[in-house]
């Protein structure tokens, strides 16, 4: 079986400091449920980054449904669903505006399942992001990670 996810042998190191992420490699194969577990400054955000193309690699390949995550990379955005700590989402706009705003970036946004998610995961509509608890703004943000079809979510 094919990995959706592999890493081999990638390494970074940032030059203004002495951390250094070497040579890790693993695989997650299709249909996988994985938690990334470490302690502070082991390496999590970074590996994020990296597999999100967010930061450059000093080393290594990253393939995300078998494709180099460097290539090709508005295509894979499409199929990734992501979930950050840092959520990224306008704070001025309310829930069913972030759904207009993210119909016009995914082709395959489907506004249905998004309804679906911000009723299932009890998100008001009718207050602006900025006033969401920080949880609400987790749930919000599940809710259009998996309102656009990807085949991973990070």
């Amino acid at each position: 079986m094919e990995s959706i996810l592999r890493l081999k042998e990638v390494s970074k190191a940032y030059k203004k400091s002495d951390f250094r992420l070497e040579q890790i490699s693993f695989s997650v194969p299709y249909g996988s449920i994985v938690g990334f577990v470490g302690e502070n400054g082991a390496g999590k955000s970074t590996t994020i980054k990296l597999l999100l193309n967010m930061i450059h690699r000093d080393g290594g390949t990253i393939t995300i449904l078998g494709r180099d995550n460097r290539n090709d990379l508005s295509l894979l955005k499409e199929e990734i669903g992501v979930v950050l700590d840092d959520v990224g989402l306008p704070e001025c706009l309310k829930a069913e505006q972030i759904g207009k705003v993210m119909k016009g970036i995914f082709k395959t946004w489907d506004d249905a399942e998004y309804e679906k998610y911000l009723r299932r995961l009890s998100i008001p509509t009718d207050r602006k992001f900025k006033e969401f608890s920080r949880g609400m703004k987790m749930k919000l943000q599940i809710a259009v990670a998996l309102s656009h079809r990807a085949k991973i979510l990070i």
